[in-house]
């Protein structure tokens, strides 16, 4: 009885005993293709051709199974114990494989992944009878005719044209994708890129890219005319026409269909309008008008090129010369006042200048008013100058006017008698300087307009105030 109870006890020990250690034993690891231990491992084959896969663990295992995932019967082993292997051969092929390894004793289960592929390399084509060159808007086709592309493969194209890369997966091989290049987008010719990524790529250093160039977008020209003038001063009338068009894409061969085809309007009154119908070009000859009057004239010209038509426009002005007048005011001036000039423009003038005689010159300024203050007396010889800038040399016109500038008057006297008991005759003196007319103002009524008034008696008791105003004839 008392052996009975040993074995039982010794029994109940060894169980309690390993059933907690197998509970918390931490599950095992298996190596990746890059030696790296993981609970979820991975293998990659990139050789295209059969893959052995060899199964390592990083610690010990108890019994295992297991599961290839190709539908072969499954592996069993008693442990797994480093550096112990196993392996397994799958046939050549691009697939992606489950494996699952179980050890049974524990009941981990890891799962990873084999994948077979070879690394994808990027192509394009373009559909027999396709187009690399064309004029927008148009749409170009390209084929994806990439190799060795697997359900991992990723897909990125760029058309070359601003718009952003677009991504597509494994399906896109073999499609056919059509991109619309729309005007202003592409500068002449561009490139188109492919860039193809899987999982073998990826490894290997990144993606494959693939170009196709040059792909050729055209536009119409840009059409412009250079006339000899856009302003003339009459009696000048005479422009001459240069087609200085800018040829879209020139040099990347866009050398087709190029016409030209101009409308110089009707201008000599024969009821219809002068037309030089459409003539190839270059070289491209200068056309010369002599215009019949003053006026404004707006020449067409049509540029024809493989794309489609251009038009571009031109207006010619022709103005009478100026004609200017100037006057100030008030003239004569004193020292120390403004002066108001007034000018009066007739004609086409567009620029406008004045010299004011204060040693600054011409200065261009607008057609208005002006005030001017001068300090020192004298004469000033005060021009206004309007022209037509633009036009032919001479088209000018200049006024002037003489302003005199005077010294400011001092009034100023003094008098012999300022007090008296009954009557009062007192003589004044004048002076006052710088002036030529004078007025006095006695206080009592009287005045007088003499430089020299005679003594003036006041008869009458009381307060007078005398005033004398002098002024230089203005």
């Amino acid at each position: 009885m008392r052996s009975h109870r040993t074995f039982s006890l010794k029994h109940f020990l060894l169980t309690a005993g390993i059933i907690p250690a197998l509970a918390s034993a931490q599950c095992p690891l298996l190596f990746n293709s890059d030696g790296v231990p993981s609970s979820a491992p991975t293998w990659i084959s990139c050789s295209g051709g059969n893959f052995t896969l060899v199964i390592a663990s990083s610690t010990p295992t108890g019994a295992y199974t297991i599961n290839w995932g190709d539908g072969s019967p499954n592996m069993s082993g008693a442990s797994l114990v480093p550096p112990q292997t196993v392996t397994h051969i799958y046939p050549a092929a691009v697939a992606s494989y489950t494996v699952t390894f179980t050890e049974i004793t524990s009941g981990c289960v890891i799962t990873g992944t084999v994948t077979m592929e070879q690394s994808t390399s990027a192509s394009i084509q373009i559909p027999i009878g396709g187009l690399t060159q064309v004029c927008a808007p148009q749409a170009v086709d390209f084929i994806n005719s990439s190799t060795n592309t697997s359900p991992n493969t990723v897909f990125r194209w760029n058309f070359g044209d601003g718009t952003n890369w677009t991504t597509y997966d494994y399906t896109n091989f073999g499609q056919t994708l059509t991109h619309m290049y729309l005007p202003g987008t592409v500068s002449c010719e561009t490139t188109v890129r492919l860039s193809a990524e899987n999982l073998c790529n990826t490894l290997q250093g990144g993606p494959s890219i693939a170009t196709f160039n040059p792909i050729r977008i055209w536009d119409i020209d840009s059409a412009h005319i250079s006339p000899s003038a856009t302003l003339l001063c009459w009696p000048d009338n005479q422009v001459t026409y240069l087609n200085t068009t800018d040829r879209n894409c020139l040099t990347q061969g866009n050398i087709f269909q190029r016409y030209e085809y101009w409308n110089f309007g009707n201008y000599w009154g024969t009821g219809h309008d002068s037309i030089i119908p459409w003539t190839p070009w270059p070289p491209t000859f200068p056309h010369t008008l002599s215009y019949p009057a003053i006026g404004s004239y707006t020449v067409m010209m049509l540029d024809s090129n493989y794309c489609g038509i251009d038009t571009a426009y031109v207006t010619i002005n022709i103005v009478p010369p100026p004609a200017v007048g100037v006057t100030a005011n008030p003239n004569p001036a004193c020292a120390g006042e403004a002066v108001v000039f007034n000018p009066s423009v007739a004609g086409g003038a567009n620029q406008f200048q004045w010299n004011f005689d204060q040693g600054n010159g011409f200065q261009s300024t607008g057609p208005g008013n002006r005030t001017r203050t001068y300090n020192t007396p004298g004469t000033y010889n005060v021009q206004f100058t309007a022209n037509v800038q633009g036009a032919s040399a001479g088209c000018a016109d200049t006024a002037t006017v003489a302003v005199q500038v005077l010294p400011s008057p001092t009034a100023q006297f003094s008098l012999d008698q300022h007090a008296a008991c009954s009557s009062l005759t007192t003589d004044p003196t004048n002076t006052s300087t710088n002036a030529v007319t004078y007025f006095w103002d006695f206080g009592d009524g009287q005045t007088d307009t003499q430089f020299d008034p005679p003594p003036h008696t006041y008869a009458t008791a009381g307060e007078y105030v005398i005033t004398l105003t002098a002024t230089n004839n203005l």
